[in-house]
């Protein structure tokens, strides 16, 4: 599985640096903006498509078998774009690329997510990150080496190497467990147990019993795509969704695509120094996940998405700030720029990049957790092909604009986290299917602004109520419900000087 991760991160860290060697635009032209764009962006929208109905398809033929579908159709279309001679085959290659990354992505949170023990589950699914990371690192580097290949294996390299891990993850996930809540849902709960007993020195007997206790579902569905949306569980599914594409909407795989771009735009050699800048980059934030190891189930997700949308959105501002002013350009301001956008890098990787993946897909219920998460993954891509799409452009239009935007983005996502992200840590999925209960929206205010709105609502209806029956009360007792009322609203004015 964290080979999976690793394809992902791998494409990440190449694609930007491929379309920028003198060897590639050898083989198909100078790209303008916009093409270089939709080169960098097509592997998205068609991941963003196979990544909403891969839900339906994973509940069929179960999560590892969809994992390994998806890795052959990606090798297939991996190995296209690499004996590629015409801009048009490069761009089919990698649209069928896409296609298979949008099946295992979507089955890989899911995966990891329902084999995992609740006081693990932190850990285990920030090694996906961790692998994520290590391929976007490994890409950076890899293209920095190969570029001095004078021949087309400069840029042909990166694709050679993603056909061949992804055609490993083919073979070889078939041979892994299933998942036993997967196994509960369709009524195998002898298989299940076995499972269980695999990991049984890590599951405590009362998630045992808990996840035992799952009642089986017929196999998923096209209905499962609207079951999602059902009372009870829409609003998870549409929060889900709200922080998939509020991940993206931080601008980091604008930054991660278009990494050479930026540090050349900050005066780097574009030659060679933006290479490096971008390795470091790549290992600032594998450095950054690991580190996240010691604190990712100890520290809550939500604390963790609130503090980090705080210090991306404070990065983005300040990068936005130097380049309207024209400091930016400056000697000191081009080295604040670089500093600035790795302290963005790092921020982001230990709050939101470790959070993301695990909170979205220990949200839902194990009747819609493949569908609602694939929902979720689908429109993580379709925000991240917007944002491929037009960041050159937006970068050639304005130097500004982009970090101003993100910022703005990233601010109002850190505001609606505030508002209705519930706590997960250290429950089973099956007990925070409990947390939610109570809503028909199944997101709940916090309790503070809760408890306010609702003892004004009753001090209101109380005072409406007490002025009705006044009006028929004799003269004397209304002077003196009046005189209460007052002395009422008075101690309240006074209470709340006193908070």
């Amino acid at each position: 599985m964290s080979i999976c991760s690793f394809l992902f991160g791998w494409d990440t860290g190449t694609i930007g640096a491929v379309t920028t060697m003198p060897q590639f635009e050898q083989q198909f032209g100078e790209l303008s903006d916009l093409v270089r764009g939709v080169v960098v962006a097509s592997i998205l929208i068609t991941s963003a498509v196979t990544a909403i109905v891969a839900g339906s398809i994973s509940d069929r033929l179960s999560r590892k078998r969809t994992i390994s579908l998806g890795s052959a159709i990606f090798a297939v279309g991996s190995a296209i774009t690499c004996g590629s001679s015409a801009l048009s085959m490069l761009l089919v290659g990698r649209c069928i690329a896409g296609a298979g990354e949008g099946l295992f992505l979507s089955c890989l949170s899911v995966y990891v997510s329902e084999i995992s023990p609740s006081h693990l589950r932190g850990q285990t699914m920030l090694l996906v990150q961790v692998m994520t990371n290590f391929g976007i690192a490994s890409g950076f580097f890899i293209c920095y080496g190969s570029v001095k290949i004078r021949s087309s294996l400069s840029w042909r390299l990166p694709f050679a190497v993603a056909t061949f891990l992804s055609l490993v993850v083919a073979i070889a996930a078939p041979f892994l467990c299933y998942s036993p809540r997967w196994l509960m849902l369709h009524g195998r709960r002898e298989e299940a147990e076995a499972v269980l007993d695999l990991i049984a020195g890590e599951v405590s007997s009362e998630e045992r019993r808990e996840l035992l206790a799952v009642p089986p579902k017929a196999p998923s569905t096209g209905l499962a795509v609207f079951e999602m949306f059902g009372k009870g569980v829409r609003g998870r599914t549409w929060l889900s969704a709200f922080l998939q594409a509020s991940m993206q909407l931080t601008g980091i795989d604008f930054v991660l695509f278009f990494a050479p771009l930026l540090f050349t735009q900050a005066g780097l050699n574009p030659a060679t120094s933006s290479f490096v800048a971008s390795g470091v980059t790549g290992i600032l934030l594998l450095v950054s996940t690991i580190v996240s190891t010691w604190y990712i189930d100890r520290v809550g997700r939500r604390q963790l998405w609130i503090m980090g949308g705080l210090a991306i959105g404070a990065c983005h501002l300040v990068l936005g700030s130097l380049y309207a002013s024209g400091k930016a350009k400056d000697d000191v301001g081009k080295w604040v720029v670089i500093l600035t956008i790795e302290i963005y890098a790092i921020a982001l990787s230990t709050t939101w990049a470790v959070v993301i993946r695990l909170y979205t897909s220990e949200l839902h219920p194990s009747r819609t957790r493949a569908a609602a998460t694939a929902f979720g993954q689908g429109v993580n891509q379709i925000t991240n092909f917007v944002v491929a799409l037009t960041g050159p452009d937006f970068l050639a239009r304005s130097a500004y604009g982009p970090y101003f935007t993100y910022g703005t983005f990233t601010l109002f996502s850190t505001l609606v986290a505030y508002l209705f992200m519930n706590e997960t840590i250290g429950k089973s999925l099956e007990t925070i299917e409990a947390t939610f209960q109570g809503s028909p929206y199944a997101v709940h205010w916090p309790g503070a602004i809760l408890s306010r709105s609702r003892n004004g609502t009753e001090q209101s209806v109380t005072r409406r109520r007490a002025s009705r029956e006044s009006q028929v009360l004799p003269g004397e007792t209304r002077e003196e419900l009046r005189s209460g009322m007052m002395e009422m609203e008075r101690m309240e004015r006074v209470n709340e000087a006193v908070i």
